[in-house]
């Protein structure tokens, strides 16, 4: 078997394209990791979201109880917050 010696220009080309694929290999790698971490995170704020959304529900159940306290307490009326004092309605 006869063995052929490729010119320089040749193997060059062969190495620059072994870059090539190493560079968009690495890359490819690099991205699928901050891919990942960004759904990772997009998951974390979503919880996040959720459990304000369940705070909100809470502290509207609070004001909602306070709120019909103080009207059997006191009437409907409305209430300076500054001065404490409550007017009740007409």
């Amino acid at each position: 078997m006869t063995t052929v010696k490729f010119t320089d220009e040749e193997l060059m080309s062969i190495r620059t394209i072994q870059e090539d694929y190493s560079t968009v290999g690495i890359q490819l790698v690099q991205l699928k990791i901050a891919r990942k971490s960004s759904e990772e995170y997009l998951t974390a704020l979503e919880q996040e979201e959720q459990q304000m959304g369940e705070k909100i529900e809470e502290i509207n159940e609070k004001e909602k109880q306070l709120t019909e306290s103080l009207n059997d307490k006191y009437g409907v009326g409305s209430l300076d917050m500054t001065t404490g004092e409550f007017t009740p309605n007409s």
